[in-house]
């Protein structure tokens, strides 16, 4: 693969550069993340962004990584984000009154992912926070899935987060440091319509365990955050990117059928920034869902 560089705009730096204090009168309970840095990667749009807003709420710097690329992955049936949504992301996040730092890189060359957390580092100090979001789908019956497809799920969404962590790793703040995962409902099952992206997240499971048996005695907390269906440009996949006439419809053409339809962004973004906070701080190597209670139907 062509290395890609990560690419930081004269306006992004400014952007960045743009420190702010907590609006008055917000206390240490209001903006429990004060003083602390997030670094999310997806952060474009989707989860990524509800939770950098979700995190800047509650009173932490946030670099906002992406790759920017609406047709970087030609196998997918849906357009990547854009460098105009990252950059509206900064836009809201600043909107907290914190600092934001847009980061254009791709999870899949290690050596972009290493600049951007150095940049991140050398910039505001270290991490606290890093939330491994972004990731791709691509449906197809694990027998007859072209190897194109299988090998870009497992390079981003596999590979990729393995990527970001070890990106981050030497500058996460030692003791106190977070890692948290975004999973998925089908990273708790199988599935026979999308086996290929059910076995990257068993695996990111597989992944955030060790890690949190590994990083614990560092003082370090693993976690992952595993949706249902969220209403997010992935989950209209098959419909083109265009948001289906009912939720309902894209849930159940998952095969994530709920009551409420699909989720919100803002539903996942909660549950990560309680990893992130205070009350979690003995919590790790534990899988949070968030699925409207088809955790009722799991096993264990």
């Amino acid at each position: 693969m062509t290395e890609r560089r990560i690419v930081l705009s004269a306006a992004a730096a400014g952007l960045a550069m743009a420190a702010s204090s907590p609006a008055s009168g917000q206390t240490a309970t209001a903006r429990p993340l004060a003083g602390k840095v997030a670094l999310v990667t997806g952060a474009a749009r989707g989860i990524g962004r509800a939770t950098a807003v979700e995190l800047a709420g509650r009173g932490a710097d946030v670099a906002l990584l992406d790759i920017a690329h609406p047709d970087a992955i030609p196998v997918l049936r849906y357009r990547l984000g854009s460098r105009a949504e990252l950059e509206r992301t900064a836009e809201l996040v600043q909107a907290e009154q914190v600092r934001a730092l847009p980061l254009v890189a791709d999870l899949r060359d290690l050596a972009a992912m290493r600049d951007a957390a150095q940049r991140v580092v050398a910039m505001w100090g270290g991490i606290d926070i890093l939330v491994c979001n972004a990731a791709i789908a691509i449906d197809g019956r694990l027998g007859e899935m072209q190897p194109a497809a299988w090998q870009a799920l497992v390079d981003v969404n596999f590979t990729g987060t393995m990527h970001t962590i070890w990106a981050a790793l030497p500058g996460l703040r030692r003791p106190g440091g977070r890692v948290i995962i975004v999973t998925s409902i089908q990273g708790r099952r199988g599935s026979a319509e999308s086996g290929a992206y059910a076995a990257t997240k068993w695996g990111l499971t597989g992944l955030m365990k060790s890690l949190a048996l590994e990083l614990g005695p560092e003082g370090i907390a693993v976690t992952a955050v595993a949706p249902t269906a969220v209403e997010t440009p992935m989950l209209r996949r098959n419909s083109g990117g265009r948001p289906p006439g009912d939720p309902r419809e894209a849930a159940q053409r998952m095969h994530h059928a709920l009551p409420v339809g699909a989720l919100q962004p803002r539903d996942i973004a909660a549950a990560i920034a309680f990893l992130a906070g205070p009350e979690a701080q003995h919590v790790s190597g534990a899988t949070l869902d968030v699925n409207a209670g088809r955790s009722a139907e799991f096993t264990a």
